[in-house]
């Protein structure tokens, strides 16, 4: 069992797609209705689009006898690499349906985390533009008067600031598509920067680390390739090199608590791990750190979505005022001249 070379800058299907089909396939595994037959089922939950073509594509594959874990590698636009190493597991564990459950519930919880941002980001991004679609059309109709204006008074052109804050106003638009539509919110890490997001990001990864560790051991998955699997699985670029030289220190002979060290679970809960290391209670111990995680992660997510609809509204305020302050200026200074000479 090998993990194909992640592609950390592609974005998977919508996280709701993902859990229908998983929850929907999971209960037609475990009625033991074949392949084959549970694909040309599925067809009929997606009438269109990505997920629709990839639903057919699989029964063909499934029909002519390739393997569910390879269909889902030839499927990387759909389908994150975590997701083809726990089918991977589950099948040669037997456990399939539990698996397929536990990704639509997993598929789930993202997709709900990202809509909770993105509606915080709606009603300030609709705003943002209109705005650009007025100050657009105000540069090209009405800066040229007001250039008149400012010119019989010596005064510098309105022209500058207000497109100085027209961009303000693109740039704002622009990175919350980026963050929260064309890219997923609540995933990815270890490149850009983003305030709030960051934090949240770094409580999922971890959160996975734990639950896709014990997925897989719980599996009976040799603690070394249960770490490099999810290491190539993890989306968080820095979380995913720090468990990779965990699976390194693996396949030098530690065990899990040497394995595990610092780098990735706060102390606390690395204790949590420690101490449930070489009885059948890691499993469970796994599986409450990552519970931990997602409480943290659900907690931030909270208070982000408060924090961010007011704080993108006072960006789109800046520049909306600063748009105006460009036009006015020069029209008070033309207003005093008229009355007061």
């Amino acid at each position: 069992m090998s993990s194909a070379p992640h592609d950390r800058g592609r974005k998977p299907s919508d996280g709701d797609d993902l859990a229908l089909f998983h929850r929907v396939l999971a209960e037609l595994c475990r009625s033991q209705v074949p392949l084959p037959r549970a694909f040309a089922i599925l067809r009929e939950e997606f009438t269109s689009g990505p997920m629709r073509r990839a639903v057919e594509a699989m029964a063909e594959e499934t029909d002519e006898g390739v393997p569910l874990a390879e269909a889902y590698a030839r499927r990387r636009d759909q389908f994150p690499d975590l997701y083809r190493a726990l089918v991977e597991a589950g099948m040669a564990a037997g456990d399939l349906p539990g698996v397929l459950e536990e990704i639509s519930r997993h598929a789930a919880r993202r997709a709900e985390a990202s809509r909770r941002l993105r509606q915080a980001l709606a009603h300030p991004l609709v705003t943002a533009l209109f705005v650009l679609l007025i100050g657009l059309g105000a540069l090209m109709f009405v800066t040229p008067a007001t250039w008149g204006f400012t010119e019989k008074l010596g005064a510098s052109s309105p022209f500058p600031y207000a497109l100085g804050s027209l961009a303000l106003v693109a740039a704002f638009v622009l990175g919350a598509f980026v963050v929260a539509w064309k890219r997923s919110p609540v995933a990815g890490g270890g490149g850009l920067r983003i305030p709030v997001l960051g934090r949240i990001r770094l409580e999922a990864a971890r959160g996975d680390v734990a639950s896709t560790l014990g997925l897989l051991l719980r599996r009976e998955v040799p603690l070394p390739l249960a770490l490099e699997l999810t290491a190539a699985t993890i989306e968080n670029r820095l979380v995913a090199k720090r468990v990779a030289a965990m699976a390194e220190r693996a396949q030098a002979g530690a065990g899990l608590t040497e394995s595990v060290g610092d780098e990735v679970f706060d102390p606390s809960l690395r204790w949590l791990i420690e101490s449930a290391d070489g009885s059948e209670d890691v499993v469970r111990a796994l599986e409450d750190v990552a519970d931990i995680y997602r409480n943290r992660f659900e907690r931030r997510l909270d208070h982000a979505a408060v924090l961010v609809r007011p704080a993108a509204e006072v960006v789109v305020g800046l520049a909306v005022f600063g748009f105006a302050y460009s036009f006015l200026v020069p029209l008070l200074g033309y207003t005093r001249s008229v009355f007061y000479g």
